[in-house]
């Protein structure tokens, strides 16, 4: 005896199991569409320190006519030490008594520290050897190494020779690139962001 429907719930079955496998390859697709995932709350997170981290290096740049920024007058006095954070100040790398507490610090603990994103600030500044122009690298704060999903943040730093004590602060590493003019050297303030 034969079924004249077999075939009919045979393709009954086959069209049903591909319809369920759509519904299922739809519902993976959407759900890496939200923002719940990892990928794009990585991404959203790195957007927001981006735009702290930019907020922080504007406030500080930014000066009245006629007077100097407070960046500027931090990285002028700044003696070339390296400094990090002992969870309670600003404490010299290699002498743990020194502490830096300057108008940069004092922004970074107020929204950085309070917000437990770590943070490393290092200066890039020009150098001339040997009639050979390079570029140095300094940290100026040292929190560790960033994470993979570390942002990093620059402004550039004009210094002129008026900015720069050289009787009261022999130290600082940041040198006049330029002895016949005003200008004392440029500075790619880099600020490194990334949460813990």
């Amino acid at each position: 005896m034969f079924d004249d429907k077999a075939q009919l719930h045979t393709m009954e079955g086959v069209a049903a199991a591909t319809l369920i496998l759509l519904v299922i390859l739809y519902a993976i697709d959407a759900t890496s569409m939200t923002p719940l995932t990892s990928s794009t709350s990585g991404v959203h997170m790195e957007l927001e320190l981006r735009s702290l981290g930019t907020g922080i290096l504007n406030t500080l740049d930014y000066a009245e006519p006629g007077y100097r920024s407070k960046i500027n007058y931090d990285i002028s006095g700044w003696n070339g030490s390296r400094y990090v954070w002992n969870g309670e100040e600003y404490a010299g790398f290699i002498d743990d008594t020194e502490y830096l507490d300057n108008n940069l610090t004092g922004l970074l603990r107020a929204v950085l520290v309070n917000e437990s994103i770590a943070h490393n600030l290092e200066l890039v500044y020009i150098t001339i050897q040997d009639n050979a122009t390079n570029s140095a690298r300094s940290k100026l704060i040292y929190n560790g190494d960033p994470s993979d999903n570390a942002v990093i943040v620059s402004r550039k730093i004009i210094l002129h020779d008026d900015d720069i004590n050289v009787t009261s602060n022999p130290y600082n590493p940041i040198k006049d690139i330029d002895g016949a003019t005003n200008l004392w050297n440029i500075v790619d303030v880099n600020l490194i962001l990334w949460r813990l």
